[in-house]
């Protein structure tokens, strides 16, 4: 058997230099590659969006800190992932008050209601943002359907916020000063300008954008959104007010059908007693409203016209003086006084049973029924607003 020879322990033979020219390019490139890879990863981390999780906690420090435009961006851009919930959104739509956002507020806060509709804190600001724009039709939706998803126990502040956005007009210093600043914070805020008028309307001041001016904004809103149903019931009534009737008949026969409630029955009451002379159908429209806004004395007032007018003089005699009532019990000082001390004290009985009987004299029956309720129905100590 031959016997394996050991391999001699040689030096290795040294590799041939590259020449001169190869050398220069290859220590170039190592450096430019390195650098391109770098700047790669740099594009990479600043470009890559964040985490939901790195988003919530830049939110929620921005809140802590009241900066609320970094607040606001961090919990907008969170909203846009499949992370979003009704605890964010919700505190997007704070975020946007606080900065005089209130359209984006209330889109938040809509779809915060969506996510967790037995969430009461949503409903609660954004009945607030309602009766601040004076829309008592969508607050009384917002209101009972919340009040039918919510736990017991939270009921009755809901109750508390539809009482206020249904019988509490915002004073009109504040609500002009509050609208401005949402429009001054988001010229495209149609809602807010909307209110605006509605406000400025009864009684310019001097300053007020005039009638031709008004007209051409709320058309502009129409022309952009025919659905949305507040811009044309103020375009309708600023249109008769400025002696164009016709034109406010076309607009009130192209009013969506689907959204044919309350606004636009007394609207169309309106214009068949005032401008159509048909009073009987005047009659059957005004009625209609009513059961939706049955505390509107304005309406109830042109109801009360419509009967004369139509002979039927005992019915007539009395819508008017359910109007004399309505305006004695909605007069603004005394009931401002008479629900901040009946709200104020929502542990006593006695002050929930006033707000019932409040609520009864001007036809709110639904809600006074609730109240009654309310103060018959014993809550446990340990919820806030028990006995």
């Amino acid at each position: 058997m031959s016997r394996r020879r050991p391999r001699p322990n040689l030096p290795r033979a040294a590799a041939s230099p590259a020449p001169v020219c190869l050398r220069k390019r290859r220590r170039g490139i190592a450096p430019a590659a390195i650098g391109l890879v770098v700047a790669a990863s740099w594009a990479a981390y600043v470009l890559a969006p964040e985490s939901p999780t790195r988003l919530r906690a830049r939110a929620e420090a921005a809140e802590r800190a009241e900066d609320w435009p970094e607040a606001l961006a961090a919990w907008g851009t969170l909203n846009r992932t499949p992370r979003a919930d009704a605890r964010s959104l919700l505190a997007e739509a704070r975020a946007a008050l606080a900065l005089g956002r209130a359209a984006r507020a209330d889109r938040a806060l809509v779809g915060a209601m969506a996510e967790a509709p037995a969430d009461p804190e949503p409903a609660l600001l954004r009945l607030e943002l309602l009766r601040m724009e004076d829309r008592a039709v969508e607050a009384a939706r917002v209101g009972w359907a919340t009040f039918e998803a919510v736990a017991p126990d939270s009921r009755r502040e809901v109750l508390r916020a539809l009482t206020l956005a249904l019988l509490d007009d915002a004073p009109d210093d504040l609500a002009r000063a509050t609208l401005q600043r949402w429009i001054a914070a988001d010229p495209a805020d149609a809602d807010a300008l909307v209110a605006l008028y509605r406000r400025i309307a009864p009684m310019p001041r001097l300053g007020d954008p005039d009638v031709s001016a008004r007209i051409a904004a709320l058309q502009t809103i129409l022309d952009r959104d025919p659905s949305h149903v507040d811009a044309r019931e103020v375009l309708i009534q600023t249109l008769a007010d400025a002696g164009d009737p016709a034109r406010g008949r076309l607009l009130l026969d192209a009013w969506p059908g689907d959204a044919r409630d309350a606004r636009y029955q007394r609207l169309a009451g309106r214009w068949a007693l005032d401008y159509e002379r048909k009073p009987a159908l005047a009659v059957a429209s005004l009625r209609h409203a009513l059961t939706e806004l049955p505390h509107d004395w304005r309406t109830r007032y042109r109801l009360a016209r419509a009967l004369r007018a139509d002979g039927r003089a005992a019915e007539a005699r009395r819508a008017a003086e359910t109007v004399a009532l309505l305006r004695e019990a909605l007069d603004p000082v005394p009931l401002g006084r008479r629900l901040t001390a009946d709200l104020g004290r929502l542990d006593d009985i006695q002050s929930r049973l006033d707000l019932a009987d409040l609520c009864a004299r001007v036809g709110l029956t639904r809600l006074a029924d609730a109240w009654r309720l309310d103060a018959q129905t014993p809550r446990p100590r340990n919820v806030p607003g028990g006995p």
